[in-house]
């Protein structure tokens, strides 16, 4: 009972409606878009694959809500792939809210993992690395994500690629599992690594056109 409660209460706080779904895949329509011989958007032909990995790897799993992600963030789903084969990806959806600040436009990493047979490659950091920097270009505020505070390894990969922990949560990862929240802040200060950019950016002049848009 205490696990179908749990469901319910997930389903309802992170489950988004059509409409903010609708208002979040509009921000994306003019999305600027960084080439990568290895990291590029979903396409249909890969989405099988992608939906393997998600199996695979997580224990709580809703195929429809997932799709309906990647269908509505196409421009924000990631996919990592090497010899015509999907080794991991990343799928963020985008949220438009009113601060103090004014109108900003704020990232959450939906879903994220790396086929277990290819994880010590590097791939999970040029996946956040490369969908980060297309981000910061796009004029989004900040990213966030959730993760277990007993997930180490995640943990370390996260605060490496610049995000930090805010607070401690509960139920989000699981139920009665403590979750820490993590963001990052895609300002000026933000920078990816720079041997990743470098490849990504040949022309340094190209990178400060970009990040002044």
């Amino acid at each position: 009972m205490k696990n179908l409660i749990w469901k319910v209460h997930m389903y309802m706080r992170q489950s988004l409606t059509a409409s903010k779904l609708m208002v979040g895949s509009l921000i994306t329509r003019h999305w600027v878009r960084i080439t990568d011989k290895n990291v590029t958007n979903v396409s249909g032909e890969m989405l099988n694959e992608v939906l393997r990995l998600y199996n695979e790897n997580f224990t709580e799993i809703n195929e429809k809500r997932f799709t309906k992600y990647t269908r509505f963030f196409k421009k924000t789903t990631y996919v990592y792939t090497e010899n015509n084969e999907v080794k991991g990806y990343c799928l963020y959806y985008i949220k438009p809210s009113l601060s103090i600040e004014g109108f900003q436009k704020t990232a959450t990493l939906y879903s994220f993992t790396v086929d277990s047979r290819c994880r010590g490659q590097g791939i999970g950091a040029k996946l956040l690395q490369k969908s980060l920097l297309e981000m910061r270009l796009n004029s989004i505020t900040s990213a966030r994500l959730y993760v277990a505070t007993d997930n180490t390894a995640a943990i370390n990969l996260y605060r490496k690629v610049g995000f930090a922990v805010r607070r401690e949560v509960m139920d989000i990862c699981g139920p009665g599992k403590e979750c820490y929240e993590m963001e990052i802040i895609l300002d000026d200060r933000f920078r990816c690594d720079d041997e990743y950019q470098k490849n990504i950016f040949p022309d340094p002049q190209l990178i400060t056109l970009l990040m002044n848009r």
